[in-house]
């Protein structure tokens, strides 16, 4: 692996994959204990009557997991890995780029490759990508979020309802 000022470049991989292992490991254990809590919940409200109508075992746990569900740290762990996975691609991508511009100016001395401006477009189009891919991550993760649990509940019963049709 290449080094830069003695230090190693592999560390550059090494550290965001450990931060994404983290927040793989929280969301994993996290959707386990929440199955866990989910069957628990159910058979307390099943024995003091707190069920709402209408709604089957299936239903309840569904709809509880998919509320308490850890969420977070799957979607901090995801868009981490498609920053790893995406900023390669990027680089090309951005370097094919620039050396159309640089071929499109005639060659010209200011965008020559290697020179302050090449470097800084490189610098900041990398950073606009990653808030990109953030931002992708993000969305996704809002678009997706539960409403409150008594709507969760509710989309349980008419799809048991239109299941049953």
């Amino acid at each position: 692996m290449p080094t830069i000022y003695g230090i190693s470049a592999s560390w550059a991989f090494i550290i965001p994959a450990l931060i994404i292992a983290f927040y793989a490991a929280r969301a994993f254990f996290g959707y386990r204990n929440v199955a866990r809590d989910a069957q628990d919940d159910y058979r307390y409200k099943q024995e003091h009557n707190m069920l709402p109508s209408g709604i089957s075992h299936d239903g309840y746990i569904n709809a509880f997991r998919r509320f308490h569900n850890p969420r977070g740290p799957l979607y901090v762990a995801l868009t981490l890995t498609a920053l790893m996975v995406l900023t390669p691609v990027v680089m090309i991508i951005i370097q094919f780029l620039l050396e159309q511009l640089y071929q499109a100016t005639g060659r010209s001395r200011v965008f020559e490759p290697g020179y302050l401006v090449w470097q800084f477009m490189i610098f900041f189009l990398m950073i606009g990508s990653w808030a990109g891919i953030a931002y992708s991550g993000a969305k996704q993760f809002y678009k997706r979020a539960p409403g409150t649990f008594a709507q969760e509940i509710e989309k349980e019963i008419e799809r048991e309802i239109q299941a049953g049709q």
